[in-house]
């Protein structure tokens, strides 16, 4: 099967939260190491496998009194609630429409015919005519006690192989004597080339001493594993999304709007050319009041506490792995975006009297407090005011870093530009 295009690999960044100019001039190299990232990210790499090359002899079969189904369901805040929206409103998830929710269904597919004790099958396009892609699965291990990891034998089938293909399901067949034990499993050829590609990613997390054994018919099938894949993390999806370059086609950045600093381009004809989209948020900012404020990092009384942060990004995955971290006031917050404008969120205390406002910008760079009563009350207003919303407990704004303590903030401008959070 051919290699990820440009624009399918744009596409299936769409699908995970990463947003890339349409046009990008990202090299190619570029563009799929970012893919690779998010991938890894999708299967929370870092939390689950920090110690690679995976080693399957080294771990213990999955609990066959625990769901593999189960072990691989991952999900957050955020797709829990649209979920149950879904299902007040009697609606399905739409699929072959994202292919990295549908690689997750695929997956969970996958687990679900495992604990029923099927360990062949194909992931076949929906006509049946373009491309396949055997599997045989070797073993689900214990990765830890929230993480399976499935071990499996595959091979892309095209209309080049498929004779190959075909022999490899007669094989299968006559070992199992039964031809009602074919497993096929719906998979468009987007969502096949995405599955080759994270094959490919952790066959080379493998160990090179583990070799399992193959049928006759598997000499061209090559090993790798499955690990749970989910939505990216909140840091993920700020990492992801950090310095994508010129806003209109992705080169390196030279410049940036001289009236609103919001945005950065390659050069004058990429400026004006975005300018018809990028007028409304530039003038929004005009004449705009900008408010110094004064942060902590600490909530007055939680000093030295430990805390673990939790939004609509969280996971079960993310979450369990992380320690709590302990809460020290005089920690210096870095600051990624230099003298640029970015947005952030501005949420007030819930329960009783808002005390503080919480400030944060999507990547969790900066997480601070505002206490300043004369700034605090600015902002409330707001919130609660005809430009706030979100139920008066919380807005976003531009905003910029002007020391190490200190942020210069929008107060009175609704941002004029897609909320990606």
């Amino acid at each position: 099967m051919d290699s990820l295009t440009r624009q399918e690999t744009l596409t299936i960044l769409a699908g995970m939260g990463v947003q890339l100019p349409p046009a990008t001039k990202l090299p190619d190299e570029a563009l799929q190491k970012r893919l690779r990232q998010a991938l890894n990210g999708a299967q929370y790499i870092s939390n689950v496998l920090a110690n690679s090359p995976l080693d399957p002899a080294t771990l213990s079969a999955w609990p066959s009194a625990h769901s593999v189904y189960e072990g691989v369901r991952r999900g957050n805040l955020q797709e829990a609630q649209q979920n149950y929206q879904a299902k007040l409103q009697g609606r399905e998830t739409e699929l072959y429409k994202n292919p990295i929710l549908d690689a997750r269904q695929t997956l969970m597919g996958i687990a679900k015919w495992w604990d029923e004790e099927h360990k062949w099958m194909v992931l076949q396009d929906p006509e049946s005519e373009q491309c396949a892609i055997n599997i045989r699965l070797l073993s689900v291990l214990e990765l830890d006690k929230d993480t399976p990891v499935i071990v499996l034998l595959y091979q892309s089938v095209t209309r080049a192989n498929v004779m190959e293909g075909l022999q490899w399901l007669n094989q299968m067949r006559d070992k199992n004597g039964s031809p009602g034990y074919l497993v096929n499993i719906k998979c468009t050829p987007l969502e096949q080339k995405l599955l080759l590609r994270l094959l490919a990613i952790n066959a080379k997390l493998l160990t090179s001493t583990y070799v399992p054994k193959k049928e006759s018919s598997e000499k061209n099938f090559k090993v790798s594993f499955l690990l749970p894949l989910g939505p990216l993390s909140f840091e993920d999806v700020g990492k992801l999304n950090n310095d994508p370059g010129c806003v209109l086609c992705g080169r390196k950045t030279t410049s940036r709007c001289s009236q609103c600093q919001s945005v950065a381009y390659c050069g004058s004809d990429c400026q004006k050319a975005d300018w018809s989209h990028h007028k409304r948020v530039c003038r929004s900012l005009n004449g705009g009041t900008w408010r110094s404020a004064r942060f902590t990092t600490v909530l007055p009384g939680m000093e030295g506490m430990y805390a673990v942060p939790l939004n609509k990004h969280s996971s079960r995955a993310t979450n369990a792995m992380n320690t709590p971290r302990q809460l020290d006031s005089s920690v210096l917050q870095p600051n990624p975006h230099g003298s640029r404008l970015f947005l952030v969120k501005l949420q007030a205390s819930l329960g009783g009297t808002p005390s503080s406002i919480m400030v944060y910008d999507r990547q969790r760079s900066i997480d601070v407090y505002i206490h300043d009563p004369e700034v605090f009350d600015d902002m409330l207003r707001e919130m609660r005011g005809p430009r706030g919303g979100y139920g008066g407990v919380k807005m976003y704004r531009w905003a910029k870093r002007i020391s190490d303590w200190e942020l210069s903030i929008c107060s009175d401008k609704e941002p004029q530009t897609e909320i990606k959070w």
